[in-house]
């Protein structure tokens, strides 16, 4: 059965502990969800839920916590009717089909404050109450002929009894006011302590220090100290502070456009959600073809989200254009926009529109466009020209322009109005602009053709090697220092050498401002030299990537699908480079020092292939195998082996064995940049085609459940590297089989801030730690890189891959 919550059962009565709330940290510290009377001021144990089962760890060093009669050295699963005791205090564990109750007794604990005692002369003599030794019901009852006692006498002296109790806390306690603004929290809560008694709208407490928990929709918590001290009565002010609203902007239509909140730029549109404190604030949307959007909006707070619709405004005019004869280019400026009939988008403002058709003299003209507003040219009648003009220049492609109207590129016919002074333009990129004025009679025909000439830039490029070549636009210009006359256009400068990384560049020579060039190429056996620092290779024939220390969080949020309990966040920092392989060990690298080792062939045949990971080992295997490579190399062994068991050596020498922990996060999670992955491809759910070996359609009569979609053409393991390797060129971060590592087995303490500084795990402990997913996995869960399990026995699908410090 598994359970989303567990209830309690103590002086405040019976009530429910959600997932939330969890893990439940018991002790005789102020911070503790359950404080129990004792010695000290710390936590003792975590109590929380693991895959729906309840289960406890020891926090410190204290063994004063037993289970069952027996000091709590580890972590355990808890079942029914297990009973905790800590200095007399019990809290006894009961299961059935519907919740898990943990049933807390404080009245056998030795620091419980007893009710005062009664003096001997309070009751006369004759009815002093004798104490007796505590008898078993069964044992009393099966006795017989003994002399009957009195139940009247129990009734009042327990009545007695609980009367002083009260008289003693009631006269020994403090009145607590909580002046809570808002008012009318969603939840309300004490920790400390272990009476307390609400009366209207105060609290009576017994002196010492407690912690009050506000929560309120739209507000941050509160989790704030305070101490009851000598006064009688006090009053604790506690002001909630609004959390921010979230702004969500839609521009309509959906074109590219530039949200700006408080004259900061934030984003292109659709943008959000966005944080913002409860106010006043404007927000601006701007795109190039539309009005700019300007408006203030008031946000309210508390975590809600407001929509914001844009409605942009076009900032052109649609304007319609027609001719007679039809057919005739649209030039708005020099470029063409269309061809009669058409309507013509054109941006606010004054536009120079010509319409050219061969045969017809062009039609120039000026349009005011208004943002928003059509409108319609009266239809163009273009007079038949007479006159044409042939324009070559010299280079092809030049611009060609009449009377300052651009009219296309050369080579190019112009059909000119006879008996008109025109003035005919040409320009290139590179090349000075020139100008003709022409002429021409009726029905004349002509051309021209011009030479252009180029406007020059100076280039100087400065090489090493000395002997590499200068390239321009594809053709050899010299060797060593070159210096360069080129057309003030866009060139493609390159240099080579044989044996070196070539360079190139693209760069515009202007005239009267020369350019240099300082290029220093890499030689291909430096590049060559530099990859080999980043990786070795062991004795066995094993690539090793080198990882470089780093700062970094392990953890997953419990906001995050499918996160389970045991993935607590954690900051750590790893001080050294150390190396990992990029494969798992392989069936025929394990076999050099196991030969007769089988993976699962009974499972499926695919699993003892030679080049597929090794797999069915225990961590011990695989650690004895980190020994058996270090002597092949002359290293020190990481492991040795006490009694019966294998344990690291620490300090770590410089032989192979497992990553930690937090190094196979470092390598896996965040593969050498700053981000942790959520999944090994990326962030997006269901895996996409070729990211990795899952349990797929393939692996159907082997899995209990697959990814419906997905087929990776492997039904158990496949050979290592079959798919692509993460930032760090390491393969199979996920899928193919879970990989043992360095670590026993814990769950961390909740709320750590200071990092971890080169963690090995905890010192005692019965399972290792086991990361990343197999070709069994199919669920968002497992195949998550913040996925953690555990055990201690071997399975088709745990391997392992080697690891070690660099030299």
């Amino acid at each position: 059965m598994n359970f989303e919550q567990l209830y309690l059962r103590d002086l405040e009565g019976e009530r429910r502990i959600d997932a939330s709330q969890l893990p439940l940290r018991v002790g005789t510290g102020s911070d503790c969800s359950l404080r129990l009377p004792g010695p000290g001021g710390a936590p003792v144990a975590l109590l929380d839920l693991l895959d729906g089962v309840p289960f406890v760890q020891p926090v410190g060093r204290d063994l004063s916590l037993t289970i069952n009669g027996e000091p709590l050295e580890t972590s355990r699963r808890l079942s029914n009717g297990d009973e905790l005791a800590f200095y007399g205090s019990r809290i006894r564990l009961v299961i059935d089909e519907q919740r898990v109750l943990l049933d807390v007794k404080l009245e056998d604990s030795a620091y419980v404050t007893k009710p005062p005692a009664v003096g001997d002369d309070a009751l006369p003599e004759a009815e002093a109450i004798a104490p007796t030794a505590f008898r078993r019901a069964a044992d009393t009852a099966a006795r017989s002929g003994g002399s009957a006692k009195s139940p009247l006498k129990a009734v009042v002296g327990g009545g007695l009894a609980l009367l002083l109790l009260a008289s003693y806390l009631l006269f020994s306690s403090k009145s607590v006011e909580f002046d809570i603004e808002p008012r009318e929290p969603d939840e309300f809560s004490i920790d400390g302590g272990w009476f307390r008694l609400p009366i209207g709208d105060r609290t009576l407490l017994r002196q010492g220090t407690y912690t009050v928990n506000v929560k309120k929709q739209g507000y941050y918590d509160i989790e704030q100290s305070f101490v009851v001290g000598d006064e009688q009565s006090m009053t604790v002010s506690l002001r909630m502070r609004e959390k921010p609203g979230q702004l969500l902007v839609i521009a309509e239509p959906p074109v590219d456009a530039i949200v700006t909140v408080d004259d900061d730029r934030v984003g292109p549109a659709p943008f959000g959600p966005i944080e913002l404190q409860p106010g006043a604030h404007t927000v601006r949307v701007e795109s190039a073809r539309f009005l700019p959007f300007a408006d203030v909006i008031e946000m309210a707070g508390l975590e809600r989200i407001e929509k914001m619709y844009v409605q942009l405004v076009p900032r052109w005019a649609n304007v319609s254009v027609e001719s007679e004869p039809a057919g005739a280019a649209i030039f708005a400026g020099d470029k063409q926009v269309g061809v009669t009939p058409a309507v013509i988008e054109l941006l606010e403002g004054a536009h120079d529109i010509t319409v050219a058709k061969d045969g017809f003299a062009a039609w120039d003209g000026s349009v005011e466009a208004a943002a928003n507003v059509s409108q319609a040219l009266p239809t163009i009648r273009l007079q038949p020209a007479d006159a044409k003009l042939l324009v070559n220049t010299i280079p092809r492609g030049a611009n060609v322009t009449v009377n300052g109207r651009y009219r296309g590129q050369s080579p190019l016919t112009l059909s000119l109005t006879p008996d008109v002074d025109y003035e005919i333009g040409m320009s290139k990129a590179g090349y000075g602009v020139t100008t003709r004025s022409m002429r021409l009679e009726s029905a004349a025909s002509d051309a021209i053709t011009v030479d252009l000439s180029a406007r020059l830039g100076t280039v100087t490029v400065n090489v090493q090697p000395p002997d590499a070549t200068v390239y321009v636009d594809g053709r050899a210009r010299g060797t060593g220092k070159t210096s360069l006359r080129l057309s003030s256009a866009p060139h493609s400068i390159e240099v080579r050498r044989q044996g070196y990384r070539s360079w190139s560049r693209t760069i515009t020579p202007r005239p009267g401002y020369p350019q240099t060039l300082s290029v220093s190429l890499k030689s291909l056996e430096a590049i060559a030299r530099d990859a080999v620092v980043k990786n070795e290779t062991t004795a066995a024939g094993q690539t090793m990537r080198r990882v470089e220390p780093a700062t970094f969080t392990m953890g997953a949020s419990r906001a995050e699908p499918g996160r389970r309990a045991n993935e607590v966040i954690v900051p750590v920092t790893i001080t050294r480079a150390f190396l990992i392989g990029t494969n798992e060990v392989t069936n025929k690298q394990f076999a050099a020092f196991r030969p007769n080792h089988d993976s699962g062939a009974d499972v499926h045949p695919s699993l003892a292939a030679d080049n597929n990971p090794v797999a069915n080992v225990r961590w011990e295997d695989a650690v004895q195998y980190c020994n058996w490579l270090s002597k092949q190399e002359g290293r020190t062994p990481a492991y040795r082996q006490e009694f019966d068991k294998w344990v690291p050596i620490y300090p770590i020498p410089d032989g192979y064995r497992l990553a930690t922990e937090a190094e196979w996060v470092l390598a896996m999670r965040y593969a050498g940049g700053k981000r942790a992955l959520k999944f090994p491809w990326g962030t997006k759910w269901p895996p996409p085609e070729g990211s990795g070996n899952f349990a797929d359609l393939t692996a159907r009569p082997l899995v209990p459940s697959i990814l419906p979609a997905y087929d990776d053409g492997f039904a158990s393991t496949a050979p290592v590297g079959s798919f692509k390797p993460n930032a760090l060129g390491i393969f199979d971060a996920g899928g193919n089989v879970a990989e043992w590592v360095n670590d026993l087995y814990t769950v961390p303490t909740p709320g750590m801030t200071e990092p971890l500084v080169d963690p090995v795990g905890p010192e005692r402990g019965s399972s290792h730690v086991v990361r990343g997913s197999s070709w069994r996995h199919a669920g968002v869960t497992e195949l998550r890189l913040s996925y953690r399990d555990y055990g201690s026995t071997p399975g088709p699908d745990i391997g392992f891959r080697i690891a070690r410090y660099v030299d």
